[in-house]
Protein backbone atom coordinates (compact mmCIF):
# COMPACT_ATOMS: atom_id res chain seq x y z
CA UNK A 1 0.00 0.00 0.00
CA UNK A 2 1.26 3.49 -0.82
CA UNK A 3 2.63 5.49 2.07
CA UNK A 4 -0.02 7.70 3.72
CA UNK A 5 -2.99 5.86 2.20
CA UNK A 6 -5.45 4.27 4.57
CA UNK A 7 -7.22 1.02 3.72
CA UNK A 8 -10.46 3.00 3.23
CA UNK A 9 -8.82 5.47 0.86
CA UNK A 10 -7.26 2.62 -1.11
CA UNK A 11 -10.62 0.88 -1.41
CA UNK A 12 -12.27 4.12 -2.56
CA UNK A 13 -9.53 4.62 -5.16
CA UNK A 14 -10.03 1.03 -6.40
CA UNK A 15 -13.80 1.65 -6.68
CA UNK A 16 -13.20 4.77 -8.78
CA UNK A 17 -10.81 2.84 -11.03
CA UNK A 18 -13.39 0.06 -11.42
CA UNK A 19 -16.07 2.64 -12.26
CA UNK A 20 -13.77 4.12 -14.91
CA UNK A 21 -13.88 0.76 -16.69
CA UNK A 22 -17.64 1.05 -17.18
CA UNK A 23 -18.98 2.15 -20.56
CA UNK A 24 -19.35 5.91 -20.73
CA UNK A 25 -22.72 6.31 -22.40
CA UNK A 26 -26.16 7.75 -21.78
CA UNK A 27 -27.56 4.53 -20.30
CA UNK A 28 -24.98 4.55 -17.53
CA UNK A 29 -25.54 8.15 -16.62
CA UNK A 30 -29.33 8.14 -16.89
CA UNK A 31 -29.41 5.08 -14.60
CA UNK A 32 -27.03 6.78 -12.19
CA UNK A 33 -29.16 9.94 -12.05
CA UNK A 34 -32.30 7.83 -11.50
CA UNK A 35 -30.59 5.98 -8.62
CA UNK A 36 -29.39 9.25 -7.14
CA UNK A 37 -32.86 10.81 -7.35
CA UNK A 38 -34.40 7.71 -5.75
CA UNK A 39 -31.87 7.88 -2.92
CA UNK A 40 -32.63 11.58 -2.38
CA UNK A 41 -36.37 10.87 -2.34
CA UNK A 42 -36.05 8.02 0.17
CA UNK A 43 -34.18 10.38 2.48
CA UNK A 44 -36.97 12.99 2.22
CA UNK A 45 -40.09 10.80 2.05
CA UNK A 46 -42.50 10.61 4.98
CA UNK A 47 -43.23 7.16 6.39
CA UNK A 48 -46.63 6.77 4.69
CA UNK A 49 -45.07 7.41 1.29
CA UNK A 50 -42.18 5.04 1.93
CA UNK A 51 -44.64 2.38 3.09
CA UNK A 52 -46.48 2.16 -0.23
CA UNK A 53 -43.28 2.20 -2.29
CA UNK A 54 -42.05 4.23 -5.22
CA UNK A 55 -43.59 2.06 -7.94
CA UNK A 56 -47.09 2.33 -6.47
CA UNK A 57 -46.69 6.08 -5.83
CA UNK A 58 -45.60 6.61 -9.46
CA UNK A 59 -48.53 4.54 -10.71
CA UNK A 60 -50.90 6.63 -8.63
CA UNK A 61 -49.48 9.76 -10.29
CA UNK A 62 -50.35 8.32 -13.72
CA UNK A 63 -54.08 8.19 -12.92
CA UNK A 64 -55.59 11.50 -14.10
CA UNK A 65 -58.03 13.42 -11.91
CA UNK A 66 -61.01 12.15 -13.92
CA UNK A 67 -59.79 8.56 -13.87
CA UNK A 68 -59.04 6.21 -16.75
CA UNK A 69 -59.48 2.71 -18.08
CA UNK A 70 -57.18 0.02 -16.65
CA UNK A 71 -56.09 -0.83 -20.22
CA UNK A 72 -55.04 2.78 -20.85
CA UNK A 73 -53.25 2.93 -17.50
CA UNK A 74 -51.32 -0.23 -18.44
CA UNK A 75 -50.29 1.38 -21.73
CA UNK A 76 -49.29 4.60 -19.98
CA UNK A 77 -47.22 2.67 -17.42
CA UNK A 78 -45.67 0.41 -20.07
CA UNK A 79 -46.76 -2.84 -18.41
CA UNK A 80 -49.35 -5.54 -19.03
CA UNK A 81 -53.02 -5.15 -18.19
CA UNK A 82 -52.66 -8.05 -15.73
CA UNK A 83 -49.79 -6.35 -13.88
CA UNK A 84 -51.72 -3.09 -13.66
CA UNK A 85 -54.80 -4.97 -12.49
CA UNK A 86 -52.82 -6.38 -9.56
CA UNK A 87 -51.35 -2.97 -8.70
CA UNK A 88 -54.77 -1.33 -8.89
CA UNK A 89 -56.15 -4.05 -6.60
CA UNK A 90 -53.40 -3.29 -4.07
CA UNK A 91 -53.97 0.47 -4.30
CA UNK A 92 -57.69 -0.12 -3.84
CA UNK A 93 -57.04 -2.23 -0.72
CA UNK A 94 -54.98 0.69 0.60
CA UNK A 95 -57.88 3.07 -0.07
CA UNK A 96 -55.94 5.11 -2.64
CA UNK A 97 -58.02 4.31 -5.74
CA UNK A 98 -61.50 3.11 -6.55
CA UNK A 99 -62.23 0.88 -9.52
CA UNK A 100 -65.54 -0.12 -11.00
CA UNK A 101 -67.05 -1.06 -14.33
CA UNK A 102 -67.47 1.94 -16.63
CA UNK A 103 -70.98 3.37 -16.77
CA UNK A 104 -70.86 3.34 -20.58
CA UNK A 105 -69.31 -0.13 -21.04
CA UNK A 106 -69.55 -2.69 -18.23
CA UNK A 107 -66.59 -4.65 -19.70
CA UNK A 108 -64.27 -1.71 -19.03
CA UNK A 109 -62.73 -1.28 -15.57
CA UNK A 110 -62.46 2.43 -14.67
CA UNK A 111 -59.94 3.61 -12.05
CA UNK A 112 -60.13 6.88 -10.12
CA UNK A 113 -58.06 8.20 -7.23
CA UNK A 114 -59.71 8.64 -3.86
CA UNK A 115 -59.18 11.78 -1.76
CA UNK A 116 -56.49 9.81 0.13
CA UNK A 117 -54.87 8.95 -3.23
CA UNK A 118 -54.96 12.61 -4.27
CA UNK A 119 -53.30 13.60 -0.98
CA UNK A 120 -50.59 10.97 -1.44
CA UNK A 121 -49.91 12.21 -4.99
CA UNK A 122 -49.53 15.78 -3.68
CA UNK A 123 -47.07 14.58 -1.01
CA UNK A 124 -45.09 12.47 -3.48
CA UNK A 125 -44.87 15.35 -5.98
CA UNK A 126 -43.62 17.62 -3.17
CA UNK A 127 -40.91 15.07 -2.30
CA UNK A 128 -39.90 14.79 -5.97
CA UNK A 129 -39.72 18.59 -6.24
CA UNK A 130 -37.52 18.81 -3.13
CA UNK A 131 -35.20 16.05 -4.39
CA UNK A 132 -34.93 17.79 -7.77
CA UNK A 133 -34.27 21.12 -6.03
CA UNK A 134 -31.40 19.53 -4.09
CA UNK A 135 -29.84 18.36 -7.35
CA UNK A 136 -30.48 21.76 -8.98
CA UNK A 137 -28.70 23.52 -6.10
CA UNK A 138 -25.78 21.11 -6.36
CA UNK A 139 -25.06 21.70 -10.06
CA UNK A 140 -26.61 25.14 -10.45
CA UNK A 141 -29.99 26.13 -11.82
CA UNK A 142 -28.78 26.92 -15.34
CA UNK A 143 -27.01 23.58 -15.81
CA UNK A 144 -29.84 21.60 -14.22
CA UNK A 145 -32.54 23.31 -16.29
CA UNK A 146 -30.46 22.81 -19.44
CA UNK A 147 -30.11 19.09 -18.62
CA UNK A 148 -33.85 18.79 -18.01
CA UNK A 149 -34.68 20.55 -21.31
CA UNK A 150 -32.27 18.26 -23.15
CA UNK A 151 -33.79 15.14 -21.57
CA UNK A 152 -37.29 16.33 -22.48
CA UNK A 153 -36.17 16.91 -26.06
CA UNK A 154 -34.50 13.50 -26.32
CA UNK A 155 -37.56 11.78 -24.84
CA UNK A 156 -40.16 13.73 -26.80
CA UNK A 157 -41.14 10.76 -28.97
CA UNK A 158 -41.95 8.50 -26.03
CA UNK A 159 -45.68 8.26 -25.43
CA UNK A 160 -47.08 7.85 -21.95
Amino acid sequence: MARGKTAGAAAAADAVTAADDLPDHLFRWSDAVAQRLSREMRALAPAELTAIGGRRARLLQLVPAGGMRVTDLAHRAGVTKQAIGQLVDTLEELGLVHSAPSSSDRRVRWVTRTPAGDALVRRSLAVIAEAEDRLRREVGARRYDSMLATMRELGRDVTW
